[in-house]
């Protein structure tokens, strides 16, 4: 099913899309826009099934807004996603990512993220929105970008 999947940097006419994921994933929508935060969306059969994001802090991404669509889960699709907002990142001369997770950082752990204590982020990302987040919980992950 997954080999006609197509990950590709969003479009600026996809945020009722990528909006319409992420409520259904059950994540925050807040002020998705999709060229400023290095969107990717995840298209199968014409429909967009997943999305993912960076906000880019000094020389850091904060991955954000990551999911899938419950029927759509377990075929790679996230992997594929991640991997793609981690290789834009890079290209835009990032050198590092985080991200807040409230539930799985074993997965992100896969990609090279560790748990790291919010005081260690850099200080573009703790005086960025991501504070109030970080304030809320979870737990706050970091990787090297080589």
């Amino acid at each position: 099913m997954t080999r006609d999947l197509r990950i590709r940097a969003a479009a600026p006419g996809e945020r009722p899309d990528i909006t319409s994921v992420l409520e259904q994933c059950g994540l925050p929508v807040d002020d998705i826009e999709p060229q400023r935060h290095l969107f990717h969306v995840a298209v199968l059969d014409g429909r967009i099934v997943g999305c993912g994001g960076a906000e880019l802090y000094g020389d850091t991404a904060v991955v954000n807004s990551l999911a899938v669509l419950p029927e759509y889960r377990d075929q790679r699709i996230a992997s594929h996603l991640i991997c793609a907002v981690l290789s834009r990142a890079r290209a835009e001369g990032c050198r590092s990512a985080v991200l807040l997770t409230t539930s799985c950082p074993s997965y992100f752990a896969r990609y090279g993220f560790s748990l790291t204590p919010a005081a260690a982020l850099p200080a573009e990302v703790r005086e960025s929105p991501l504070q109030q987040r970080l304030l809320q919980g979870g737990w706050c992950m970091r990787c090297e970008l080589n």
